[in-house]
């Protein structure tokens, strides 16, 4: 495939919700530090989020190392810290500014799109626009939306996989299994706190099988849709507490092999693997008085 490799943007963006996108340019305003979303109607208790996906060559010894002196894996909880790790995922926040290493890989290129508030209808026409963007390959892409409190977004990290054979690690226990037509999501829910943070949470999780009808209670009421079967890893799931600013990041360790860091947050491409580096900011929160009687 043809990469597109051009010179601009700091931040890029790609979350769930596609509703009234409009393309961001590379003298967007937010290469001045300003505020990267524009105005729009949108609900007083929604969250201003963006997703940035970046891929740069496999066994980066800067990006696997210098890297991650400047970012605070301490956020997340030992204990998922080490299920990741044996899975071959690595995690952590960033509070300040970009490192270096991360800031030359988000210089490569830019695609961006912006969107208001996200219902179930605009979820699904954003997915199969995920799906797009995630074969076009663009060296750097993203998206930013507002979500409301435990909302299910599903982040794509991957293209379909025909056939996925998968090391699984669970605690001492290393165990396999095969996924046909299967493709690698992260379930990202944002709970806005009264202090004015949010707790991010993101569930690793494989889509695999023929799409069929079911019936989910998801949002508080039944309803039928079309979906595959779910593999959803909860040992993996992760929850950081961001203040507006902050960025989760994510990326797979060198060594993942066929474990699901691999799958996750590798790329095949016209000029050979690709690592996929995965960032989540924290844009935006209502006032503190919205969430006053969060429990």
């Amino acid at each position: 495939m043809k990469i597109v490799g051009q010179f601009g943007v700091l931040v890029m963006l790609l979350v769930l919700g596609a509703s009234g996108c409009q393309l961001f340019t590379a003298d967007h305003e937010s290469l001045h530090g300003q505020a990267l979303l524009k105005p729009a109607p949108v609900s007083p208790d929604s969250v201003a989020m963006e997703i940035i996906w970046a891929r740069f060559p496999a066994n980066d010894p800067v990006l696997e190392d210098a890297a991650w002196r400047d970012i605070d894996e301490a956020h997340i909880d030992p204990a998922v810290r080490r299920e990741l790790a044996n899975n071959g995922l690595r995690a952590g926040v960033i509070s300040g500014s970009m490192p270096p290493a991360i800031s030359k890989v988000l210089h490569q290129g830019e695609s961006f799109e912006s969107a208001g508030d996200v219902n179930a209808k605009d979820a699904a026409k954003s997915k199969q626009a995920q799906a797009a963007e995630l074969l076009a390959e663009p060296i750097v892409h993203g998206r930013s939306c507002r979500l409301r409190r435990n909302q299910r977004f599903e982040v794509q990290a991957s293209e379909v996989y025909p056939s996925l054979p998968l090391l699984i690690s669970g605690g001492t226990e290393l165990g396999g299994r095969t996924f046909e037509q299967a493709q690698a999501i992260y379930a990202l829910r944002v709970d806005p706190r009264p202090d004015r943070t949010a707790l991010v949470e993101l569930t690793p999780e494989l889509h695999h099988g023929v799409p069929r009808w079911r019936y989910t209670g998801e949002g508080g009421a039944m309803h039928q849709d079309i979906r595959k079967d779910r593999e959803v890893f909860d040992r993996l799931r992760l929850t950081a507490k961001l203040c507006p600013g902050e960025t989760l990041v994510l990326m797979s360790l060198p060594d993942a092999g066929s474990r699901l860091g691999h799958y996750f947050h590798t790329v095949d491409s016209a000029d050979g693997p690709q690592q996929k580096l995965i960032l989540i900011r924290l844009a935006e929160i209502p006032p503190s008085d919205t969430f006053a009687d969060a429990p």
